[in-house]
This record gives structure tokens, sequence and C-alpha cells, in this order.
């Protein structure tokens, strides 16, 4: 084997042309380029320090939400309801105490009536009874929140649908009613007493239950009976046919959720009747149960109702919107142009996509004197006088808050009739 010993200058390499080694192939240095390390802005002791102030604002604020939430979860309201209502009242009670942190009891009428010594020491926030709206009198501090009638059921199988009273009688159907001591069977009473038809009906009966439910599931489950005379939240309950002849149409009651003016304690419970109407909230609960449901308020903890007013009136008027607003809990936000400008203004509105933007209440001098209101709008009838001046009250069709509007114009109206 032989070795050899090349060295570096006995090698000859040719570099191939298209190489060309006058360009440099190493970058030269460029100190300018050469980012250099710097001292931070801010040390490691004013990052400390701010993180420290960061922290203990963050403590207050927490702190400060605590106080709020124990004071919500310490407020409680005390409720006494129609005993026909206690399952949907219990229920939205429960929802409100979860979503609001005030804690709701709920006393039924029944236990309520059979202890009156301990019902007169007792103090309610909120009365929930079903019966008559009362007048005008009483309407800024009752709210409705379902209805309830007396129809006649049947069951499905039963083909005709039952117009008339004669009907019944036509064909010789078996039917039940309630006792007059009974709400359901005074309610009958006094509706067919009018019509005169309730000595036809008692002649003519063939069983008496001691109430709606009891004759539901006597309907219900049998074949003695062909009809009953009942309330028509017991007759869904039992998946009954409902017929609503025309001798009771006026056999409807309301229920109605009416707070007492006590100065400590009146936003919880006005909070409380408003969630029971609001149609998301409590009328859940009372569709649940059979009842008919109201046009109630969208739910809000406080309604704030959007109002145009004239200028020529906004000196009397805005004395009004201040008592309203501590007399009803319902806040009003006033926006005031000249009378001339309201139709033009509301119509312009009306007819582009902006429609939310339309007040809930607009408040003018009479309509002779403005221009042509849009047909969102409906003039709330009755309206009177304020300061010796006629105004008109419109009343937008489509507001969020039907009933705080419509309470306004009840407001005004009683407002006007107690200074006289």
């Amino acid at each position: 084997m032989r070795f050899y010993l090349f060295t570096l200058r006995s090698i000859r390499y040719t570099i191939p042309s298209k190489y060309d080694l006058s360009k440099t192939l190493v970058k030269p240095f460029n100190p300018d380029e050469v980012k250099t390390f710097k001292t931070p802005k801010y040390g490691g002791i004013t990052l400390s320090l701010l993180s420290m102030f960061v922290l203990a604002s963050m403590i207050v604020v927490w702190n400060k939400i605590g106080e709020q939430e124990e004071n919500r979860i310490n407020k409680s309201i005390k409720i006494v309801c129609d005993e026909a209502v206690a399952i949907p009242v219990k229920q939205c009670a429960e929802q409100f105490e979860r979503e609001m942190k005030i804690k709701v009891s709920v006393h039924s009428k029944s236990v309520w009536d059979q202890n009156k010594s301990r019902a007169e020491e007792e103090v309610y926030d909120l009365d929930l009874s079903v019966g008559k709206p009362s007048s005008e009198g009483l309407a800024l501090n009752q709210i409705p929140c379902a209805f309830r009638s007396i129809i006649f059921a049947t069951r499905k199988d039963f083909e005709p649908n039952l117009t008339e009273l004669v009907q019944v009688f036509q064909n010789n159907l078996n039917y039940s009613t309630v006792p007059i001591s009974a709400k359901d069977g005074r309610l009958l009473k006094n509706s067919l007493e009018k019509a005169g038809k309730w000595e036809k009906v008692l002649k003519k009966r063939k069983k008496t239950y001691p109430s709606s439910s009891a004759a539901a599931l006597a309907l219900a489950s049998g074949n003695d009976l062909d009809g009953a005379f009942m309330w028509d939240f017991s007759a869904r309950k039992f998946d009954l046919k409902i017929h609503r002849v025309n001798e009771l149409r006026r056999a409807t009651e309301t229920l109605l959720a009416r707070t007492y003016h006590s100065e400590g304690n009146r936003l919880a419970p006005m909070q409380f009747a408003r969630f029971l109407a609001a149609p998301t909230k409590g009328q859940f609960y009372f569709a649940e149960s059979g009842f008919i449901g109201v046009n109630g308020d969208a739910w809000a903890e406080k309604p704030s109702l959007y109002v145009y007013g004239a200028n020529q009136i906004k000196a009397f008027i805005l004395d009004e919107f201040v008592r309203f607003e501590k007399s009803c809990l319902i806040s009003i936000e006033p926006h005031f142009l000249d009378q001339k400008n309201i139709g033009l203004s509301l119509n312009l509105i009306a007819q582009s996509k902006a429609k939310r933007a339309l007040p809930d209440l607009v408040i003018s001098l009479p309509a002779s004197s403005v221009t042509q209101m849009p047909d969102q709008y409906q003039l709330l009838s009755g309206t009177p006088p304020i300061n010796n001046t006629q105004i008109s009250l419109y009343l937008l069709k489509s507001t969020r808050f039907p009933v705080s509007s419509k309470k306004f114009h009840d407001f005004l109206c009683l407002n006007q009739k107690n200074k006289k």
C-alpha cells in the first residue's frame, strides 16, 4: 500500500467561471445595526408597586359588590295570594329569588283565612287576589297578572261546539255545577242570573262538586257526566274541551297584584308584581297552570318610558313627570320639541328603519293642532287638562311597556281629580 502526501500548494483546482470572486461573499460588519442591551424603562420595584395597586383596587371593588349582593339577599318580601294561584306564584317566586337575590315568602289565602288573628298581625307587602279590577283610585298600585273565566267543559270526543246555553239543554247533557259558597259557584250564579238562566240551570243539573278541579276530574275519568261548569284553567289541566257560551262572556276574573305603599320596602314588591306580569317571566308559569295571560310590560327592574312632549307644555308637565316617577317607581326620559314638529318627526321615524326609536308616549296640544300622527299610535281618551291646558296623550301600540304607559294616563286622571 502506498501513501501519497499532498500539500495544498500541489493541488490545483479550477473554479468555474460562473462564480464571480470579485464580489464579497461575507457581509461586512456594520456597527449601526447592532442592537445593544438597554435598561428597562420600568424596574422591578415600579412593576411591583403597580401590581399591588391593581390588586388593592380589585379587592375594594370586590368587597363593594359583595356588600351590594349581601344587602339584596337580606331583603325580603311577604306575599299573600289566592289559593287557586299558589302554584304558579310560588314557582315564579323561586325564579325571582335566583335572579334578584330577594327572598319571597308566599302565603296561601286558605291558610291566611284559617288563622285570622295571626293574619291581622302580619303585614304583607303584596296581595295577589282574584277579582274585578278596582276603581282608578287603586289603579296605581295594582298590576294585572292573569285571567280566569267560567266555561262549560266536555270531553274531547264531544263534537258540537256550544256557543249558547240553550244548546246544552237541547243536547240533554248531564252536567254539574259548583256550590255558590265557592268563588266559581258565585260567579256562575251571578252571570246566569243576569242572563235569566240560573233557575233553569239548577233545575236540569245532575250533580254538584265542591270545586272546579273535582268536577274536571269526574268528567275526565267517568261517563256519568257529559259536561260541567268550571274554571277554564281546570278544564285545561284535565285536557277537556272548552265551550265559551255567550251567557258566560262576563264571567271573568282578573288576578291582580296589589302593592302596599310602605316607604321602607316599596321597590321589591313592585318588582315582583312586574315579574309576574312579564311575558318571559311569570306568564310562563301562569300559562302552565292553565291561566290566560296578560299583555304585560317587558321585564325590567325599573321600566323607563321614552316620552315626546311639546315645548308649549314643558313648564308644567315636568312637575307631573317627577310626581309620577316617585309615586309609581317608573322612570321617564323626556324629549321636547316644537308642537309643529312632533308629527313630522314621528312620521319620518315611522317610515325609516329605526322604528324602535319611536317614543312610548307623546304629549301634545289637542289633536287639531298637530300634524297627522303615524298609524303606530292611538289616542288615549279621557286625558284631563293639565294646568288648565287641554292636552292629547298618544300611546305607541307596540310599546314594550303597555301597562306602565297606561299607568301614566291613570296617574294624570287621578291627580287632576284629587286637585278638584
